[in-house]
């Protein structure tokens, strides 16, 4: 019986019209840097740094960044931030889920320019947050769902992870051993080499919640949309 729901955060529950400040990170950089960019992203995701300042800074001398790029780039983690909003099915779809379940937060991000959390209520619906900056490890890596597992004290058939990634929620939540929701909001194909895998898909997040009263019934339907 799935006692807990874990939602991604990014393009799960919350988007920004502006995209991801790292990929806005990308397009900043001179040719000669970008070979660091993924390994800035995944420093950025998976060390506690407090502001993108200091995360700047700290690339700084080895990326050769220049004022004007660092100033750009706190500016774009700030709008970022700033600018998201929930999707519209979210706060009533974590009202009706939290009368189901136990509600966690998993997420690939920094651990700065997330005023976000408090000004949207997500701190106040989900009180559980694992943020990649503060586990050291990304999703879909064993790590990151071991955390949740230890940290709610159940076993995988417990778990659900509700998000919008294929690699990063699907792939991993199924590899955890967990019941994996993906949140398909654009009605995309299933990747043709994953075009069997033992998954529900919902197209809004206010179908979680029936979905979730269905498998408490014994729907074991992985191919039926929520």
């Amino acid at each position: 019986m799935i006692q807990a729901v874990v939602f991604d955060l990014w393009n799960t529950l919350v988007f920004s019209p502006g995209g991801s400040p790292f990929q806005r990170l990308k397009t900043l950089l001179r040719p000669e840097q970008a070979p660091l960019h993924p390994e800035m992203i995944r420093d950025g995701m998976t060390r506690p740094y407090g502001t993108a300042a200091a995360f700047l800074a700290a690339w700084r001398d080895r990326a050769g960044l220049d004022p004007a790029q660092m100033a750009a780039l706190v500016e774009a983690f700030q709008a970022s931030s700033d600018q998201a909003d929930w999707f519209p099915d979210v706060p009533e779809a974590l009202q009706a889920t939290r009368g189901l379940a136990r509600l966690a937060l998993l997420s690939n991000t920094q651990d700065f320019s997330l005023d976000l959390l408090t000004r949207l209520g997500v701190e106040s619906r989900i009180r559980l947050r694992f943020l990649s900056a503060e586990l050291g490890v990304l999703k879909p890596e064993p790590g990151a769902f071991a955390a949740v597992q230890r940290r709610l004290g159940l076993f995988p058939g417990n778990l659900a992870m509700v998000g919008d990634s294929w690699s990063d929620d699907v792939e991993g939540a199924l590899a955890a051993g967990w019941t994996a929701i993906w949140v398909n909001r654009e009605g995309w194909p299933r990747p043709s080499h994953d075009p069997d895998l033992p998954l529900y898909e919902v197209r809004t997040l206010d179908r979680v919640p029936g979905l979730l009263e269905g498998l408490r019934a014994g729907l074991r339907c992985p191919t039926c949309l929520g």
